[in-house]
């Protein structure tokens, strides 16, 4: 593993299950355990990546460098779980589906971009040794691609490399247009060229990962009915399975971080970790009505995940540039996560407050869209 490597029923007998598809809910246990996981694989990246950045290495540093990774792994079966169950219980069509989609990558996209190019500026100024170690040219293109969620499209890696974790939302991005254009598919072979050309489009790289965000769509619409003590048992051993794998298991077929697959170079590791993860959120517990007084600060603390996630890095350089701090223990690591912590919740805590301002900007733009596609049909009825 290299340095770079993450810049990131039956109520009686659970033998006998029932594997129709199932309309379930999320809350109680399973809503604290879906943001339990959120939060406990942002952390992960997180503290990864201070130890990476000053502590290059710690003996710690690689361990954490497979965990940080493993934490990806979690949050995309994670997506394909979640978008399983907006999809099937709260189906509002291909529209709101896709308007959700951008406003809520694009609510934290753009600014993470903000905040990356700041501190870029920054450092050309206090600490430009730091700032050379930073950048590998083309810095423009390398924004524009991130910002259209392109920069992981084929054999590109292009993402500022003072925010490698933007990464993953290339992949995310790419996911749920795909979906999409299946899941809500017009009768038509146009509609079927559309979806394979976003396959096309997005490459062999992004595709190789796709299965373990399905297996988290899977994994909501095929569930078990499993007794609540068994449901604990089979999930705790799943859990630990994925563990176990992510610290264990060969990295295969490569490293990652190398071209052409870069963070895909592992894509047969990660597949069998997410399997693990999957089969987990398949059989958790639901139910759970005496934690419900914990879901609601649970849920705000999972919310603040994504900018904690999109932000961290380019801040942790930030930090580094203007305090001017040394590490060389552990210990001292304490301060500066705390501090970028801090920052990361403080400017979440921000964006949500005016999050439905994206909303309403994508909603205008699909509304648009609609009425010139409404008056194309209009002027020409026989095309």
């Amino acid at each position: 593993m290299t340095k770079n490597s993450v810049i990131f029923g039956c109520h009686n007998n659970y033998e006998m299950v029932d594997l129709k598809q199932t309309s379930r809910s999320i809350n109680g246990f399973s809503s604290i355990i879906l943001d339990s996981l959120r939060i406990v694989a942002a952390l992960v990246v997180l503290v990864y990546h201070m130890y990476m950045h000053w502590l290059p290495t710690h003996g710690t540093t690689d361990m954490l460098a497979k965990y940080a990774h493993g934490g990806v792994v979690v949050f995309f079966v994670l997506s394909g779980y979640v978008i399983a169950y907006t999809t099937i219980q709260r189906n509002r069509g291909g529209k709101q589906y896709m308007l959700a989609r951008f406003s809520r990558l694009y609510s934290i996209v753009i600014p993470a971009l903000a905040v990356t190019a700041f501190t870029e500026l920054t450092l050309l100024i206090t600490d430009p040794e730091l700032s050379a170690s930073m950048t590998r040219g083309a810095t423009i293109p390398r924004y524009l691609l991130s910002m259209f969620l392109s920069n992981e499209i084929w054999f590109f890696s292009a993402a500022p490399p003072i925010n490698g974790p933007l990464w993953s939302l290339s992949y995310e991005f790419w996911y749920y247009i795909i979906f999409g254009l299946f899941f809500f598919k017009k009768k038509s072979v146009k509609w079927l060229i559309v979806g394979l050309l976003a396959c096309v489009v997005a490459g062999p790289k992004i595709l190789l990962m796709m299965p373990i965000w399905l297996l988290g769509y899977l994994s909501y619409k095929y569930s078990p009915n499993i007794e609540k003590s068994s449901s604990w048992l089979l999930f705790l051993v799943f859990l630990v399975a994925a563990g176990v794998s992510i610290v264990f298991l060969p990295v295969w077929p490569g490293e990652l971080g190398n071209a052409p697959l870069f963070f895909s170079g592992q894509f047969i590791t990660d597949i069998i970790t997410g399997i693990f993860i999957a089969f987990s959120l398949t059989v958790m517990p639901t139910g759970g009505t005496s934690v419900a007084k914990l879901i609601r600060p649970i849920r705000k603390a999972a919310d603040l995940t994504f900018p904690i996630y999109v932000l961290h890095f380019p801040l942790l350089i930030l930090y580094d540039s203007l305090s001017g701090q040394s590490v060389s223990h552990a210990h001292q690591l304490v301060g500066p996560t705390m501090v970028v912590l801090l920052a990361c919740i403080l400017i979440g805590l921000m964006l949500e407050k005016y999050r439905r301002i994206w909303d309403a900007g994508f909603q205008t733009l699909f509304n648009v869209r609609a009425h010139f596609v409404a008056l194309k049909k209009k002027m020409y009825p026989q095309s």
